[in-house]
């Protein structure tokens, strides 16, 4: 479940994406002073690969970076742990092919 608010009411926040794994769930929470405002859920379908299932933030917060921070964490992650990343999600893939940088963990 995702919180709303107005934009306003969001900055100068404590802003934290953390990984959670929940009964066979995984996902990059995204939260503002503990509350959660979006999430990005990925899969491990087979050794040494991370789907990246869908991407979502809370409507009011869209156009902030926020999403895209998601996406730079499970590139992140796959990076750290040696993890090719498959964008299943349209979001996630658009991000990654933009940036030079994140397009590398799709290789």
């Amino acid at each position: 479940m995702l919180k709303y608010g107005t934009r306003n009411q969001m900055q100068h926040q404590n802003v934290t994406i953390e990984r959670e794994e929940l009964n066979g769930t995984h996902e990059f929470v995204l939260r503002i002073n503990g509350e959660r405002f979006g999430f990005l859920e990925f899969t491990r379908p087979d050794v040494g690969v991370l789907c990246i299932e869908h991407v979502e933030v809370a409507p009011h917060l869209r156009g902030a970076g926020h999403g895209r921070q998601l996406v730079q964490r499970a590139v992140a992650f796959a990076r750290d742990t040696s993890l090719r990343v498959v964008p299943i999600c349209s979001y996630a893939r658009a991000v990654i092919q933009r940036d030079p940088a994140l397009a590398a963990a799709l290789k």
